[in-house]
């Protein structure tokens, strides 16, 4: 009896430390920044190691695997309308590009009239774009409904996603490059999860 009694102890202890060890892969990176977007009022984080603000002097002058760590990711918001996330990742010679751009434009196709339904604004102005465009949205951005296209690699170009949602009357694009490599994704995943509005 006592030993099932310390058997059950001895598993149960062992399961809460294994359990308490393991974090899903959804959780926010520790020490992450915040970028405020003041004129949209919206807000997003992005690594600690990343540059704020233009790609610094020199950075293109050498290929991305013997640039420094100022050079690898750099995010630019200087332009509320055109913020955009650059970061080389991976390893060595391996390095990939991801870039992650948050867009609104003063022209009116990202300005919809009041109550404009997203689907049927999207398939009225950009389906030349894609070839499949989803007949509902299929996301939420910062609690926003919203819908993300797909668009596979071609023999020019990788794979990107672009994200559609209206606030206040206001079409924002999200772009995201080369998303079907695994670590441009886990970066995208970590910076929409962090992604919400002022109130």
């Amino acid at each position: 009896m006592n030993n099932r009694l310390s058997t059950f102890v001895l598993v149960l202890l062992l399961s809460t430390l294994i359990l308490s060890g393991c974090k899903a892969t959804t959780d926010q990176p520790q020490g992450w920044i915040r970028y405020d977007n003041e004129k949209y009022g919206y807000n997003l984080h992005y690594p600690p190691d990343c540059t704020f603000g233009a790609l610094p002097a020199g950075c293109k002058e050498k290929p991305a695997e013997e640039r420094p760590q100022e050079c690898l990711c750099f995010i630019n918001g200087e332009n509320p309308d055109d913020a955009f996330l650059q970061a080389f990742l991976g390893e060595g010679d391996q390095l990939t590009l991801a870039g992650f751009t948050v867009s609104h434009y003063d022209t009116p196709v990202f300005n919809p009239p009041p109550g404009t339904d997203l689907i049927g604004w999207i398939k009225d102005n950009f389906s030349e774009m894609f070839e499949d465009i989803p007949d509902e949205t299929n996301m939420e951005i910062g609690g926003i409904p919203a819908v993300s296209i797909y668009s596979p690699p071609s023999p020019m170009a990788p794979s990107y996603e672009e994200i559609y949602f209206i606030k206040n009357d206001i079409l924002f694009r999200i772009n995201m490059l080369d998303v079907d490599n695994d670590d441009n994704r886990e970066l995208y995943d970590f910076v929409l999860q962090s992604f919400s509005f002022k109130e």
